[in-house]
C-alpha cells in the first residue's frame, strides 16, 4: 500500500503527461522510440516483475522446514481448566533435512531465476524489434501521405491546365471529364493515405503505452545501405545470443537438479525434539528426542516422482533441441528476406522509380506543347503513382526485414 497515495498518483499524472508533451514536441529518432518503449512497455515492466518474483523465490527454497512449537497439558481434572494441570510440557521439534536437500532446491530455484531473465530479455529484443517495425511504418505513412498529397497537386494542375485548354479550343470536353476524375481519384487517395498514417501512429503509440492519438514527428529518414551478410555467421550468432536459448539450457539444468533432488527423497529426514516439561508436585525437567521419516511408501511415492523428473528433463532436452532448430530457421527465413528486400530496393532505386519520373516530365511537357494525348498523361501519371507507392512499399519492408533479422539473431549488431 503506497504511504502517500495522492502525491504519488500526481507525480504519475505529470510524469505522463509529461512523456505526452515531449513526444509531441521534438521528433524523435529511432533509437529515442526504442528506449521509450523499453521504459515503459508494459510487456517489459510484466516480464521484470516476474523475473523479481522469481529471484525471491531462491533464497527461501534453500531454508529448513518451519518449526514445530507445541503445548502438552495432561491429568486435567477439566477440558479447560489449564492452570490445574497435572503435567504440562511446552516443546519445539525441528526437521533436519539430508544436506543436499536444500542446497539442490535452491539450485533449482535459481536455474528457474535464470530462465526467467532470459524471458525478460527475450522479451525486451521482440519489443525493439516490433518498434523498429512500427517506426518504419510510421515513416512510410508519412511518404505515402505526402505521395499522396503530390499526387493531388499534380493532378489539380492538370485538371485546371485542361480546362484552359477546352476554352481555347484545344482539348475536348471528354478530356476535362478525365481530368476531373483523376483529380478526384487522387482526393480518395489522400483520404486513405491519412487513415494508413493514423494506423501506423496507433500502433507505435500503443507500444509506447501512450495514448493512440498522440502525435509524433520522426527525426530519421530510412534508408537503404547494402549489406553482405553471411548467412552461416548469422545463425552462429543467434546460437551463441539468443536468450531464448539459454533460458532453454537453465531450464534443462534445473530439470537435472530436480531429478537428483527427487532421488535425494529417498533418504530419510531426522526430526530432532526438545521440550520443557513440568509436572506438580515434582518439579521441572527437559526431555529430547530424535525420530526418522523413512520412505516406506517410496513404491508408491517418492520412485513416481523421480520417473516423473526424469520425464521431465527428457522433455526439456527434446525441447531444446526443437528450438534450436526453430531458431536456425527463423534466421535462415529473415536472411532471405533481406537478401530479396535488397534486390527490390535496388531495382526500385537504381531503374523504376527514375524512369517513372523521367517519363511522366516528358510526357507532361509534350501534352503542354500539344504533342500527344490526355491519356498518356493519366497512364503516366497513374504509373509514377504506383512506382513511388511501391518503392516506399519495398523500403519499408526491407526495414521490415532488418528488424525480424536482428531480432532472429538476439539483438544486437548483425554480423557480431
Amino acid at each position: 500500500m503506497l504511504k502517500y497515495p495522492l502525491p504519488t498518483l500526481g507525480i504519475g499524472l505529470l510524469l505522463s503527461f509529461a512523456s505526452v508533451d515531449y513526444l509531441a514536441a521534438e521528433p524523435l529518432s529511432q533509437d529515442q522510440v526504442i528506449q521509450l518503449a523499453l521504459d515503459h512497455n508494459p510487456r517489459i515492466t510484466a516480464a521484470q516483475q516476474a523475473w523479481e518474483a522469481a529471484r525471491a523465490r531462491i533464497w527461501p527454497a534453500r531454508m529448513l522446514p518451519d518449526p514445530e512449537l507445541s503445548f502438552e497439558y495432561e491429568t486435567l481434572p477439566e477440558a479447560l481448566r489449564l492452570n490445574r494441570f497435572g503435567e504440562r510440557s511446552i516443546g519445539v521439534t525441528q526437521t533436519l533435512e539430508f544436506p543436499a536437500k536444500p542446497y539442490l532446491r535452491g539450485r533449482v530455484a535459481q536455474r528457474e531465476a535464470q530462465a526467467t531473465w532470459r524471458e525478460y530479455e527475450t522479451i525486451r529484443i521482440e519489443v525493439t524489434a516490433e518498434v523498429a517495425q512500427a517506426y518504419a511504418r510510421l515513416w512510410a505513412g508519412q511518404r505515402r501521405l505526402e505521395y499522396a498529397e503530390e499526387s493531388l497537386r499534380l493532378a489539380a494542375d492538370f485538371r485546371d491546365r485542361t480546362r484552359v485548354r477546352v476554352e481555347a479550343g484545344d482539348a475536348s470536353r471528354a478530356e476535362a471529364l478525365r481530368a476531373e476524375v483523376e483529380a478526384g481519384r487522387a482526393e480518395v487517395e489522400k483520404a486513405a493515405a491519412q487513415q494508413q498514417l493514423g494506423q501506423a501512429r496507433a500502433g507505435l503509440n500503443t507500444l509506447l503505452n501512450q495514448d493512440l492519438s498522440t502525435p509524433m514527428e520522426l527525426s530519421d529518414d530510412l534508408h537503404y545501405t547494402p549489406m553482405d551478410l553471411d548467412l552461416q555467421d548469422l545463425q552462429q550468432q543467434a546460437l551463441a545470443h539468443r536468450p531464448d536459448l539459454q533460458g532453454f539450457r537453465a531450464r534443462l539444468e534445473g530439470a537435472q537438479v530436480a531429478q537428483r533432488l527427487a532421488a535425494y527423497a529417498l533418504l530419510p529426514d531426522l526430526n530432532l525434539g526438545v521440550a520443557s516439561q513440568k509436572i506438580r508436585g515434582e518439579g521441572d525437567f527437559w526431555k529430547a528426542g530424535l525420530s526418522l521419516s523413512v520412505p516406506l511408501w517410496a513404491w508408491g511415492r517418492q520412485r513416481p516422482e523421480i520417473a516423473g523428473a526424469r520425464a521431465t528433463v527428457a522433455r526439456a532436452q527434446a525441447e531444446q533441441i526443437t528450438w534450436r532448430n526453430q531458431v536456425l530457421l527463423e534466421v535462415q527465413q529473415a536472411h532471405l528476406a533481406v537478401e530479396t528486400a535488397q534486390q527490390q530496393v535496388q531495382l526500385y532505386r537504381s531503374r523504376m522509380l527514375p524512369s517513372a519520373e523521367e517519363a511522366y516530365r516528358f510526357v507532361r511537357r509534350r501534352y503542354d506543347e500539344g504533342g500527344t494525348s490526355y491519356l498518356e498523361v493519366i497512364d503516366a501519371g497513374r504509373t509514377l503513382t504506383e512506382t513511388r507507392r511501391a518503392w516506399v512499399e519495398v523500403l519499408l519492408g526491407y526495414h521490415e526485414a532488418m528488424a525480424e533479422l536482428k531480432r532472429a539473431v538476439g539483438g544486437g549488431r548483425l554480423g557480431e
